[in-house]
């Protein structure tokens, strides 16, 4: 898998306004870079393209890992993780 160049990172970042598109916390205030991030893991076939990657703060980054889906008790069933193309956040992250 060949390098993320530093014209398609800037892309990303400024397409997330640099915000976690995950949290949507600032990176202007974080105490830590911000990663661009593969929303469909390389290990799960995910490309270097633009429309695969996202701006994620370290935190949503090292929580998410490799996955794409998680646990949800409520409806007691595996269910698909927030995809910032996909998703909207408001409705994705309601309760």
């Amino acid at each position: 898998m060949s390098r993320i160049s530093s014209k398609l990172k800037k892309a990303v970042k400024e397409r997330a306004h640099f915000c976690c598109e995950y949290c949507k916390s600032q990176e202007e205030f974080s105490p830590q870079s911000f990663s661009i991030e593969h929303i469909i893991p390389v290990v799960k076939k995910g490309k270097n393209i633009e429309a695969n990657l996202a701006l994620s703060c370290q935190g949503c980054n090292n929580h998410k890992s490799y996955k794409t889906t998680g646990f949800d008790v409520v409806t007691n069933s595996e269910v698909q993780l927030y995809h910032p193309r996909i998703h909207n956040w408001e409705n994705h992250l309601s309760v």
